[in-house]
């Protein structure tokens, strides 16, 4: 009996170990699942690869997208380097403001092109795969890709509708091709409306789902999708010890294969709510986003929503969901936000407030307003030099000019900052706090 008791003892701890891996192996990998869910969406839409994309408008609550900038013009291309690299070509954009994000497989932000880090001057940009040695052409910069496949995220700055034209213009004279059609075979963006829907997965266009909810439901597929995918994009060698040990597990038992289900929701929702954040006056930040995020806990846990997430130096945001009194934003209130004189945010590009409801989605009436940015002409300032934000769901006594609209139910705010200075990088810069300045107009009820 007693040995009985002991070898039950140890099943329990081989299971329990087993199942840890198993929750471990989800972590690790959900960034690549995630992003493999992305790419074949885009290829089962029919978007051809290695080709830039363009929209031509930012967003607006029109565009069903989950917490969109209101700030730049955008575009995406997956580029494919099994062949060989890809030449990026970019625009002269005369110190405007533009970048273009790539992210590996894995959704680490491994380079950028644009103004903070070449520059706005036209040039080319070499992305190589990984092991490629040749030499390039003269005056072609090269990145080195980790991974055969890359999503590029193209972002250029709009100063408003009226410059929507000049930007759409921008945005026409990217191009893309292969080296060994350089420079001849560079092929120019496609400039049309909704461009970028086919990169998302339906449910994240749809807003019905997102995909991480998907890819919890699927359950066990989850495990078989990794393990394609990292065969076909293969982690840095760091890694190599820990995928011995998801591969000793084990979980191709059937006597553990609903547990091996059970691992990876519980997993997700053990992300979603695993993601590091600060307080600064009330405002939600993460800590400073690197292009690898070391803890896989935490790299799965800034990437849960998709792609795209910004390391620190090109874009640092505050996220706002509950007022001073502890509850959450709402309409039911009035705001101010007040900058003092010298106080706005500290940056090299620019900065925005953007308000969304309860969904993350955008919203704007009555005025077509969707934010606030430093580049709103009619914004008014104190004789003091300060600047006070009013967002509450009527338009203010003292006109709409200052006036951020919000819904007369809950809502949330997302201050912006693109190429931060140090103050705000080293977190002596804090953003004002938001003050509930009276009563709403309340809601009427039948």
């Amino acid at each position: 009996m007693g040995g009985e008791a002991v070898s039950g003892e140890h099943r329990f701890d081989a299971d329990f170990a087993r199942m840890a891996l198993a929750r471990d192996e989800v972590i690790w990998g959900l960034p690549l699942v995630l992003f493999g869910r992305y790419l074949d969406a885009a290829i089962a839409a029919g978007v051809p690869l290695n080709r830039f994309f363009m929209n031509t408008e930012t967003a607006t609550p029109l565009s069903h997208a989950v917490g969109p900038n209101i700030d730049t013009l955008n575009g995406r291309a997956w580029l494919d380097l099994s062949e060989g690299p890809q030449i990026i070509g970019v625009p002269d954009t005369a110190d405007r403001y533009y970048s273009v994000q790539l992210q590996d497989m894995y959704m680490n932000s491994f380079a950028y092109i644009g103004r903070r880090t070449t520059g706005t001057k036209a040039g080319w940009f070499a992305i190589t795969p990984p092991g490629f040695s040749d030499g390039l052409p003269e005056g072609v910069t090269r990145i080195e890709a980790p991974t055969s496949k890359v999503l590029a995220f193209v972002r250029t700055l709009v100063r408003g509708r009226p410059d929507l034209p000049v930007v759409q213009a921008i945005n026409a004279t990217f191009t893309l091709g292969a080296l060994a059609d350089f420079p001849g075979g560079q092929h120019k963006a496609t400039i049309a409306p909704d461009a970028l829907d086919a990169f998302q997965p339906d449910s994240r266009r749809t807003g019905k789902a997102l995909p991480h909810d998907e890819i919890a439901r699927a359950g066990a597929t989850y495990f078989d999708d990794l393990d394609q995918l990292v065969h076909m994009y293969p982690p840095p060698s760091s890694d190599t010890a820990r995928l011995a040990d998801f591969a000793a597990h084990g979980r191709d038992s059937a006597k553990h294969a609903g547990a091996f289900a059970a691992a990876v929701p519980a997993a997700i929702e053990l992300i979603g709510k695993s993601l590091q954040t600060r307080s600064d006056n009330g405002w939600s930040r993460r800590p400073n986003v690197a292009a690898f995020i070391e803890d896989p806990l935490q790299r799965a846990a800034n990437h849960l929503y998709g792609p795209g997430t910004q390391v620190a130096d090109e874009s640092v945001f505050w996220n706002k969901r509950q007022g001073p009194d502890g509850s959450v934003l709402s309409g039911r209130n009035r705001y101010r936000l007040r900058f003092a004189k010298g106080q706005l945010p500290p940056v090299d590009a620019f900065w925005s407030l953007t308000l969304y409801d309860r969904n993350y989605f955008l919203f704007g009436k009555p005025l077509d307003r969707f934010g606030i940015t430093d580049r709103d002409a009619q914004l008014r300032y104190g004789n003091d030099g300060s600047l006070e934000l009013l967002v509450q769901a009527d338009e203010p006594d003292e006109g709409p000019a200052n006036w951020l609209p919000a819904p007369r139910d809950d809502f949330q705010l997302v201050l912006r900052t693109y190429q931060p200075h140090k103050p705000i990088l080293d977190g002596t810069y804090l953003p004002p706090p938001l003050e509930i300045v009276g009563a709403g107009t309340p809601v009427r009820t039948c």
